[in-house]
């Protein structure tokens, strides 16, 4: 099955309110060449927290209180996977000005779908891993693993299924599909800070190496 790939974001993730709450400007002087939306959230503590989101062509940047996510989204499914590379700049610069910012954990989040007309992915999903002469066939789907390992520490590494539809934005038709996710990230057990974004390659790699994995395992199918 082939999977077309949508986006693929990548996170650094941990008790970021008080950064927000202290350097609201110097992001936005970091971020000047990007559209701005904001929201207020609410801490457990009663403080209020200005959330932020950045855009510019392919990419955004979200600061929330828990996280900072990177997102590339890829102009056509074939696009040159140039993700990583625009992340790592991103985080680069990030941590030139922010240069004491430690994350308690990491993740990458890859997102693609399956084309699905009339069921086909379907189809030949359920009977490649045995459930079609399980349970015979099968018209619906949503399936979740996590497949857990050790690279520099222990990592979850997920694949979501689900069914979902997509829309070409040329000719606004929408066709059924099988919505894949692959989640790689570190435990949330281990809450020490640990990841600066200075060392995004070093941190990034093997995550990155493992989301790949996961995707050539679904291309076979």
């Amino acid at each position: 099955m082939e999977c077309l790939k949508m986006r693929k974001t990548y996170s650094y993730i941990g008790n970021l309110a008080d950064f927000l709450i202290n350097n609201e400007q110097r992001i936005k002087n970091l971020m000047l060449e990007y559209e701005i939306q904001s929201k207020i959230d609410t801490l457990p503590d009663g403080r209020d927290v200005k959330s932020l989101l950045f855009t510019k062509h392919n990419v955004s940047v979200r600061f929330t209180p828990v996280r900072i996510d990177f997102t590339y989204a890829y102009t056509r499914p074939d696009s040159v996977d140039d993700s990583f590379a625009a992340a790592k700049n991103f985080f680069n610069l990030f941590s030139e000005i922010f240069y004491d910012i430690l994350g308690h954990r990491i993740a990458i989040v890859s997102q693609s779908f399956i084309k699905n007309n009339n069921d086909e992915a379907i189809h030949e999903f359920t009977q490649k891993m045995g459930f079609q002469s399980a349970f015979g066939t099968c018209n619906e789907l949503n399936f979740k693993i996590n497949c857990p390992k050790t690279l520099f520490e222990p990592i979850n590494s997920v694949i979501n299924i689900d069914m979902g539809e997509a829309k070409n934005n040329k000719t606004q038709e929408k066709m059924k599909v099988l919505l894949v996710s692959i989640d790689v990230n570190t435990l949330a057990s281990n809450q020490r800070p640990r990841f600066n974004p200075s060392d995004f390659d070093l941190d990034f790699k093997e995550l990155l190496e493992e989301v790949q994995v996961q995707e050539n395992k679904l291309a076979l199918y």
